[in-house]
């Protein structure tokens, strides 16, 4: 089935995402965050130019990494604490912590299309810092959602940033419960 269209964005999991000795990639247990919205990727594209006779000669592009903001309803305090190093008090109050260390990770997610879903896992990824919007009530409740900058640099040993399942796909059913390593 070929989709003409894609829309929606659901079932947004994460995991970290671990290099150890000899290059062998970990795949952590994925969590499910709730209340997804959006993610706008993009790819940062670099030009090279190689000038001979007095113009260009030669381009290419490299597409090495994906930049961009993950948007959820609300991020929640399991989320905080195991991928942004925030820490819960004793008094019972959660601290974010300037300067925490944060795990790489890997995100996962599904997108409707108009014949079929697809599935997409980005990875070697960091996270930034959550940005929201703190706002009074109007006339009309309209909830506030949070974003986080994520950046997506791949699999340093295959050089696999993201992979895309349709349905069918053996990898389609088993992404958001064992998610693959990145493998050519």
């Amino acid at each position: 089935m070929a989709n003409k269209v894609l829309f929606g964005f659901s079932d947004l999991y994460i995991g970290t995402y671990t290099v150890g000795a000899g290059g062998t990639v970990t795949m952590g247990t994925p969590y499910h965050q709730a209340g997804a919205v959006g993610y706008s990727p993009e790819a940062s594209d670099d030009q090279s130019i190689f000038y001979a006779d007095n113009s260009a000669y030669y381009t290419v592009y490299g597409n090495g990494s994906y930049e961009g903001d993950l948007e959820v309803a609300m991020f929640d305090d399991k989320f905080k604490e195991d991928f942004l190093g925030y820490v819960v008090l004793a008094d019972g109050g959660l601290a974010e912590v300037k300067n925490a260390t944060k795990p790489n990770v890997y995100i996962a997610f599904e997108i409707q299309g108009d014949e079929s879903a697809r599935r997409v896992i980005f990875y070697n990824g960091t996270l930034g810092s959550i940005t929201r919007e703190y706002a009074t009530t109007e006339e009309t409740v309209e909830p506030t959602t949070e974003t986080i900058p994520v950046s997506f640099v791949g699999d340093n040993e295959t050089g696999i940033v993201m992979v895309t399942y349709e349905e069918g796909d053996a990898g389609y059913a088993t992404l958001f419960t064992n998610p693959p390593a990145p493998t050519l």
